[in-house]
C-alpha cells in the first residue's frame, strides 16, 4: 500500500477517535479530576515526604527539590496510557463487536489501525501534559529558557514516539493472544513505579547490596526510565537548581531511547505479519 494511503488511514482513524473522546466528556472529566488530584498530592508530599541524604547526594538534589522531581515524573506519566490501554481497547473492542476479522480482509494498512489509536490518545495525553509542565519549568526557574524548553519538548517528542512504537507492539500481543491485560497492566505499573515516574531509580541500589542494583539494571532495561531521566535532567539543571546525576551519559540515553524505539517498531511489524499468516491459514479463526 502506498505511503499517501496509510497516511488516510491513519488520519481517518486518529479523527475517529478524538470524536469519541468528544462525545464522552465524562472521559476528560475523570482525567482532569486525577490530573489535579496528583498535583495536590504532590504538593503534599513533596512538603512533608523526604529522600534520605544518600539518595539525594546521588542524584545531586536538595530536599526543596523533591516536589519538581514527583511534577516531573507524573507529566511524563500522563503519555504512559499511550503505550498500554490505547492500542489494547482498540483490539479487544473490535474483537468485542466482531469487527476485527473485516479489518483484516480489507487492504487497508493494519500497522496504520493500530498506530491510528495511539496517535489520538498521544494528541489527548498532550493536552493533560502541558498543564503540569508548564507548571515544572515556572518552579524551575527557567519558563522564559529556550533552551531548556526546547531540549525537555525533543524529550516529551521522543516519549511519545517510543511509547506509540511500544503501544502498537502490546496491541498486536492482543490480537495474538487475546486475554493480555494483566500483562499490560503489570507493563503500566512498571513504567509508572520501577521505571522512575515517582521514585528515582538511582537510589535502588540503596535498597540491599544484591536486590537494589537488580532492581536498577532492570529499570534500565526500558526505554521508558531514560524519558524520565532525561527530562529531569533538562528540568533540574537550571542555575537555582541542583545538578540533577543521570543514570547514563546523556548521549548513551539517547541512544538507548532510540533505538529501543525502532526496536519496538520493528517486533510490532514481525508480529502483524506473523498474525496476518496465521489468520490466512486458520481462516482468520486467530481473530
Amino acid at each position: 500500500m502506498s505511503i499517501h494511503h496509510t497516511v488516510r488511514v491513519i488520519f481517518k482513524g486518529v479523527w475517529r477517535d478524538l470524536i469519541n473522546y468528544k462525545r464522552y466528556k465524562a472521559f476528560f472529566l475523570g482525567w482532569l479530576i486525577e490530573l489535579f488530584s496528583i498535583s495536590l498530592g504532590f504538593l503534599v508530599i513533596g512538603g512533608a515526604y523526604y529522600f534520605s541524604p544518600e539518595i539525594l547526594t546521588i542524584l545531586g538534589l536538595k530536599q526543596t527539590d523533591i516536589f519538581l522531581f514527583l511534577m516531573t515524573g507524573s507529566a511524563v506519566a500522563t503519555f504512559s496510557g499511550i503505550a498500554t490501554w490505547g492500542p489494547l481497547f482498540r483490539v479487544e473492542e473490535d474483537i468485542h463487536f466482531g469487527t476485527l476479522e473485516a479489518i483484516f480482509v480489507t487492504p487497508a494498512t493494519r500497522l496504520g489501525y493500530l498506530l491510528s489509536t495511539t496517535i489520538s490518545r498521544a494528541l489527548v495525553s498532550s493536552i493533560f501534559f502541558l498543564p503540569m509542565y508548564i507548571l515544572s519549568l515556572y518552579l524551575a526557574g527557567v519558563l522564559t529558557n529556550p533552551t531548556v524548553i526546547g531540549f525537555t519538548l525533543l524529550i516529551a517528542l521522543c516519549t511519545i514516539i517510543s511509547l506509540i512504537s511500544t503501544g502498537v507492539f502490546f496491541g498486536m500481543l492482543g490480537i495474538l493472544f487475546r486475554q493480555t491485560r494483566l500483562l499490560v497492566t503489570v507493563i503500566h505499573q512498571l513504567i509508572q513505579f520501577l521505571c522512575g515516574a515517582y521514585i528515582p531509580v538511582q537510589g535502588y541500589i540503596l535498597i540491599h547490596p544484591i536486590i537494589g542494583p537488580m532492581l536498577k539494571y532492570i529499570a534500565m532495561i526500558f526505554p521508558f526510565t531514560y524519558n524520565f531521566d532525561l527530562m529531569r535532567y533538562y528540568m533540574l539543571n537550571s542555575e537555582i537548581m541542583g545538578g540533577y546525576v543521570t543514570l547514563l551519559p546523556i548521549w548513551a540515553e539517547f541512544v538507548i531511547l532510540f533505538s529501543s524505539t525502532v526496536l519496538f517498531l520493528i517486533l510490532a511489524r514481525i508480529l502483524l505479519v506473523f498474525v496476518e499468516k496465521k489468520a490466512k491459514q486458520q481462516s482468520l479463526a486467530i481473530l
